[in-house]
């Protein structure tokens, strides 16, 4: 009974240690601005890719903190919203799997839309439960999206265009 009591305690101070050393953390929700994901033509029936690119600077996102330093614990993709632009002579176009990468941040899938792509009309992604290594994407300051959509005619020699807008929950460190 006092070897238990003494595991316990022990237990009990090692895990108040442990919190008193993690500091405290800020959650913050940032939003992208509208960015133009594009697909360069001649795009091909099948698999194809559109990119866009989002650079900032972390401090105007997050605001100025006490060190000047920025320390983001965590960051997770909580809604992407796609929009395929309208244009004459649209293809067929379904499904979506998006993912994204920075500097130092390997390609990473966070999102996937299956069923048909109508212009004019926005879809939301589902996201993936899992989300590795995005907060040193925000650290990079320039993070690049990636969609990979179907095309269901043999080819279309045009551009294809979206609209994305991405919100994002950070944890920073104080």
């Amino acid at each position: 009974m006092k070897n238990n009591a003494l595991i316990v305690l022990l237990m009990g101070v090692s895990l108040a240690f442990l919190a008193s050393c993690s500091g405290e953390t800020e959650s913050l929700t940032i939003r992208s601005p509208e960015l133009r994901l594009s697909a360069e033509g001649p795009l091909f029936e099948g698999a194809n890719t559109a990119t866009a690119s989002w650079e900032f600077i972390l401090a105007d996102l997050i605001g100025d903190t006490e060190e000047g330093k920025v320390s983001i614990k965590n960051a997770k993709l909580t809604q992407v919203e796609i929009l395929l632009q309208e244009r004459e002579d649209l293809p067929n176009v379904e499904k979506m799997v998006f993912e994204m990468t920075s500097k130092n941040t390997p390609m990473t899938r966070v999102g996937l839309y299956e069923g048909k792509i109508e212009p004019g009309k926005t879809f939301k992604l589902s996201l993936a439960d899992k989300q590795e290594k995005l907060a040193s994407a925000f650290e990079d300051g320039k993070i690049t999206f990636v969609g990979d959509f179907d095309l269901l005619e043999e080819e279309y020699w045009e551009d294809i265009h979206f609209s994305l807008n991405a919100i994002f929950e950070l944890e920073i460190k104080k």
